[in-house]
C-alpha cells in the first residue's frame, strides 16, 4: 500500500473520529476578531457535556486559581479566548479517540500519558523561552502523536510492521516507520489535523515534530514540541538520564537555549504538572 492509497483510504473511513460541532464552531469563531465573550460562551454552553469539563479544568490545580470560576464567560475572561479554544479542542480530541479498539500492544492510557507529558513540557518551554503561546504549545504537544492511534486502529498491518521492527532493531517507532512503511504517524496525524480544520501551526507541529521543517507555519511552535517530545522520551522513566542531544534539530536547540542545559533542574517541577494534567485529561480514558 503506497502513500497515495493510504491517504485516499483515510478520506473514506466512515468512522474516522471527527471533531464535535462545538470544537469546529469555537475554532471558526476564534478566527473572527469580532467574536465577543458572550457569543463564545453561548456557543460552548450549547454542549452541556463540555461545560462541566471546562469548568473543572479551569478550577483544577492545573491552572491554580484561588477563587472558584463558575461560568464559561468568567472562564473566557480569566483565561482568554485561545486558552478556552485549546481546552475545548484538547478535550474533544481525547474524547474522540477514547474507547477505540486498537491493537493489543497499544496501550491507550500510556499513549495519552505520554501525550500529556509532552503537552505540559511544551507549555513550560513556551513560558520560559517566550517563543510561542503556552496554551497553544500545550495543545500541539497533546496531539503530536495522534497519527499513532489512527495507525493502530485503521492500519494495523503498518503499525505492527513498525512496532516489531522497533523492538527487534532497537529503533524508535518513527525510525522503524521510515524503514518499514510508506508513511509515518507524523504524516498521518498532520493529514488528520488538517482534515479537522485545526490552525496551520498545530497541523505543522503534528506533521513535522520528528523532522523540523523551516517552512512550517509556526516554526517556533514546532521546535518546542520537537524538543519536548525528546525530553519526555529521555526523562520520564529516569529524570536523571542524559538527553540525547544528537536527535535534536540544531535550530531547535538554539531556539530554546539554556533551557536544555538545565533541564535536570526544572523537569522534576514539570513532572508534578504532568501528574496534575493527567488527572484531568485522562479521566474516563479506557
Amino acid at each position: 500500500m503506497d502513500l497515495k492509497t493510504i491517504l485516499k483510504r483515510l478520506d473514506h473511513i466512515d468512522d474516522l473520529p471527527t471533531l464535535p460541532t462545538i470544537a469546529m464552531e469555537v475554532n471558526k469563531m476564534l478566527q473572527d476578531y469580532d467574536t465577543s465573550i458572550k457569543k463564545l460562551a453561548q456557543t460552548i454552553e450549547k454542549d452541556q457535556a463540555m461545560v462541566p469539563r471546562i469548568l473543572k479544568l479551569v478550577n483544577s490545580a492545573f491552572f491554580g486559581f484561588q477563587s472558584k470560576i463558575s461560568s464559561i464567560s468568567h472562564a473566557v475572561v480569566i483565561l482568554g479566548f485561545n486558552t478556552v479554544r485549546n481546552a475545548v479542542v484538547s478535550i474533544s480530541i481525547i474524547n474522540a479517540f477514547s474507547g477505540k479498539d486498537v491493537l493489543e500492544d497499544f496501550d491507550i492510557t500510556d499513549f495519552w500519558t505520554h501525550s500529556v507529558a509532552v503537552a505540559a513540557t511544551s507549555k513550560y518551554l513556551a513560558e520560559k523561552t517566550r517563543l510561542h503561546s503556552p496554551d497553544e504549545s500545550f495543545t500541539a504537544g497533546l496531539i503530536h502523536d495522534i497519527g499513532k492511534v489512527v495507525l493502530a486502529h485503521y492500519f494495523q498491518g503498518l503499525f505492527k510492521n513498525a512496532w516489531v521492527s522497533a523492538r527487534e532493531n532497537n529503533l524508535s517507532f518513527y525510525d522503524a516507520e521510515k524503514k518499514e512503511n510508506p508513511v509515518t504517524h507524523a504524516r498521518i496525524g498532520g493529514y488528520l489535523a488538517k482534515k479537522w480544520q485545526l490552525p496551520p501551526g498545530l497541523v505543522d507541529a503534528v506533521r513535522y515534530h520528528h523532522s523540523v521543517s523551516k517552512n512550517a507555519y509556526e516554526p517556533n511552535l514546532l521546535m518546542i514540541v520537537h524538543i519536548a517530545d525528546i525530553i519526555v522520551n529521555c526523562l520520564t522513566l529516569n529524570p536523571e538520564a542524559e538527553i540525547d542531544t544528537s536527535s535534536i534539530h540544531p535550530d531547535a536547540a538554539n531556539a530554546v537555549g539554556s533551557q536544555l542545559d538545565i533541564v535536570s533542574d526544572w523537569f522534576p517541577e514539570v513532572l508534578e504538572e504532568i501528574q496534575s494534567a493527567c488527572q484531568f485529561f485522562l479521566e474516563g480514558v479506557e
